[in-house]
């Protein structure tokens, strides 16, 4: 813990800490940072500022999201911990388990770059939406695509994926990056894209695939079938992305 008489400028208290002074002021911002005291034209920082930048840092590498490091308050300890327990962080085998497969299942997986887990301190770690995802794909197996073909096609569509994504952020980069004055404007305008791609990629491809497969079906073979998917329009599909 750093001494109580000790009082920074915003440049120093950011060379100390290794954040960027746009962070600082941008978690002031979101309120997870008390704001500095005015001291003539000046403002100061105390111990008590670097001591809560250190927390979120340890709080944000055990997974914390800024959202849920804002309900946390400076010597709420045992909620922290607690809150902190309830964080994902699952091992290959913690999703095997989970999606009651074998851990070969999720290697193979995470092989072929369908899952694709987060460094957590060295470590491969993975949250609920990977247990989510084996789990479609042995819905789609059970259905009777074999499994080995359904891992080449999503492995197939993973690479065009990776193309795809890396024109959009040389689009980013084009159109939008250049044009915002500090890093808070760059963050905010992540976050409001983010989830309006996602949307936007989800309800293009549920257009295409039912699209095309009424293309197939609508040929007198696959009436039933036909009158099955024709309700199934985008406008249907409600797709929920947001930040917690």
């Amino acid at each position: 813990m750093s001494e109580n008489s000790i009082s920074y400028r915003v440049d120093a208290l950011a060379a100390e800490t290794e954040f960027s002074v746009d962070t600082i002021r941008y978690y002031q911002r979101l309120g997870i940072l008390e704001p500095p005291k005015r001291v003539g034209r000046h403002s100061e920082y105390s111990s008590t500022h670097f001591d809560r930048l250190i927390e979120i840092r340890r709080l944000a590498d055990a997974g914390l999201t800024l959202s849920q490091i804002s309900e946390i308050s400076e010597g709420q300890a045992s909620e922290l911990q607690s809150l902190i327990n309830t964080v994902p962080a699952l091992s290959r085998v913690d999703v095997a388990e989970r999606a009651g497969v074998p851990e070969s299942l999720v290697t193979l997986l995470c092989d072929n770059g369908l899952l694709q887990p987060v460094i957590v301190k060295g470590a491969p770690r993975f949250n609920e939406s990977a247990v989510a995802m084996v789990r479609a794909g042995l819905a789609i197996s059970s259905a009777g695509v074999p499994l080995e073909k359904l891992v080449a096609l999503a492995s197939e569509h993973g690479k065009n994926i990776d193309q795809i994504t890396d024109k959009a952020i040389a689009l980013f980069d084009d159109h939008i990056r250049g044009s915002k004055e500090s890093e808070d404007d760059l963050v905010e305008v992540v976050h409001t894209l983010l989830p309006a791609v996602t949307r936007l990629v989800a309800q293009h491809f549920y257009r295409t695939l039912v699209t095309r497969a009424l293309q197939k079906a609508d040929d007198g073979k696959y009436h039933s079938l036909a009158e099955t998917l024709r309700p199934s329009v985008a406008e249907n599909l409600v797709v929920t992305c947001q930040w917690h």
